[in-house]
């Protein structure tokens, strides 16, 4: 996903930024060819967008808005909601913290989530976090991917900035937090308050706890089978290859 090469140019035109692919990748770290291709192809990366806009001191969100895709970024509150915060604690950290609640002396809190994210399965627990219906098939429809490729693409922790704004967008939450989740905004500038994963951690019900480690599990255990099943697949693959 990428918004149009041209809408980039006249972005860049627009904010008076140097139009040279050299000068635009010394200010984003990217490789001048790559930064030619991009804007001779048409297709330019958030990325880049992002990566501009913080090399001259412009909020990325507003950035962002700029482009028809994102126009409505901004519409509504920045900050992500408890769950979706909590989406983005490790499940060793949730277990972690059941652990001292159930006996402190042995488990001491240290307050501090240990596992940064995005964590192995942080896209799709996200998703569940915000999912208020079908939104893996409305994301799937309104993007224009097939179902079957969001699955693995939530499965390998691959949600593009578009996918998660529109996943945003069908579940009514922060337009912004899906961008954080992904990678391409950073937690400050999602307006993620400081140490708020780990707020989140201490405040959550204890049966609530529970109930999300258990989903988590649940979760795992399907992506162990499903990789059991595709390593015996691979294998009388091979067998029948020779």
């Amino acid at each position: 996903m990428a918004v149009s090469g041209s809408d980039f140019k006249q972005w860049l035109e627009g904010r008076g930024i140097t139009t040279s692919a050299s000068e635009l990748g010394r200010l984003t770290g990217l490789h001048r060819v790559t930064v030619g291709n991009q804007m001779r192809r048409g297709n330019v990366p958030e990325s880049t967008v992002v990566g501009v806009a913080r090399a001259y001191e412009i909020d990325p969100v507003t950035a962002l808005a700029g482009f028809k895709e994102y126009e409505d970024l901004d519409s509504r509150p920045r900050s992500p909601t408890a769950a979706e915060v909590l989406s983005q604690v490790h499940h060793a950290d949730l277990m972690a913290e059941l652990q001292h609640r159930t006996h402190a002396t042995l488990f001491p809190r240290d307050d501090h989530v240990r596992i940064d994210f995005p964590h192995d399965g942080s896209h799709r627990a996200w998703i569940d976090a915000i999912d208020t219906g079908d939104v893996r098939h409305d994301v799937a429809e309104k993007t224009g991917t097939a179902i079957t490729y969001l699955f693995t693409q939530l499965s390998d922790n691959k949600l593009t900035p578009l996918q998660a704004v529109t996943a945003a967008r069908v579940s009514g939450t922060s337009l912004v937090a899906g961008l954080v989740v992904v990678g391409l905004l950073t937690t400050e500038e999602g307006d993620w308050p400081e140490d708020v994963r780990e707020s989140a951690l201490r405040v959550i019900k204890h049966e609530e706890l529970i109930e999300l480690i258990q989903q988590r599990l649940n979760l795992l255990q399907r992506r162990v089978r499903q990789r059991k099943e595709a390593l015996e697949y691979a294998e009388r693959l091979t067998e029948i290859l020779g």
